[in-house]
């Protein structure tokens, strides 16, 4: 996907990373603060807000939830030297980053992260024949009841199905993989587990093994 960031005298930078392993226990504060280190271990010269309180401009395109990994996650910050390549920084960068989050690219940020229109999730669950068949049927079934906390209604309950953009279920040995492409970003944003608690309440056993995000898309799918 490709966003964009305003353009002023300083240079915006958007970090494509992933995040794997023992990183997905990392909160998002915590992500936050622990990049925040990495760029100052980093040496690169980034630009600090201004006023009282001083700090590194950092900005999330879609935080993750915890527990979960990514093979596409997105940071934008902004560098005051504009002779830095792109390879530079991904070097000073890859250098500083703790084990489990790896920089895969970096370019300068021309659009902004509120494109974002779609997010995929690869599910692994531990799950029997009876109930893989079992979650196909909730999965195709014409509607999937759920309930939602949202911050001025408190709990509400909707059909989540006609959220589900795509889907698709397969199985190996005693192991299914569940692939879900749906709503992210500022406008709506429908996490995968609210569609695995609407699958437990239906009386589906099974075990989340791991959750990974991939890609994310604005309308367009790009």
């Amino acid at each position: 996907i490709s966003f964009c960031a305003e353009v002023n005298a300083l240079r915006n930078i958007r970090l494509i990373y992933k995040k794997t392993g023992r990183a997905k226990y990392i909160s998002h504060l915590d992500l936050n603060r622990l990049m925040t280190r990495v760029l100052k271990r980093s040496g690169l010269p980034v630009w600090f807000t201004e006023g009282f309180n001083p700090h590194a401009f950092i900005t999330f395109a879609l935080p993750l939830s915890l527990g979960f990994e990514s093979r596409y996650d997105v940071m934008d910050f902004r560098v005051t030297d504009d002779n830095l390549s792109n390879d530079e920084i991904l070097s000073a960068l890859k250098s500083a980053l703790p084990t489990d989050i790896v920089a895969q690219k970096v370019y300068t940020a021309l659009t902004k992260a509120k494109i974002i229109a779609f997010a995929e999730f690869d599910i692994d669950l531990a799950i029997d024949d009876i109930n893989y068949n079992k979650f196909k049927d909730f999965l195709n079934a014409d509607e999937i009841i759920t309930e939602k906390t949202t911050k001025k209604k408190g709990l509400k309950t909707f059909d989540v199905k006609p959220k589900i953009i795509k889907y698709s279920v397969e199985k190996t040995g005693d192991n299914a993989k569940i692939y879900l492409l749906l709503p992210a970003g500022n406008i709506e944003n429908i996490n995968p587990t609210i569609i695995l608690d609407a699958a437990e309440k239906q009386g589906i056993e099974f075990d989340v093994l791991n959750i990974v995000r991939g890609g994310i898309f604005d309308n367009n799918m790009n």
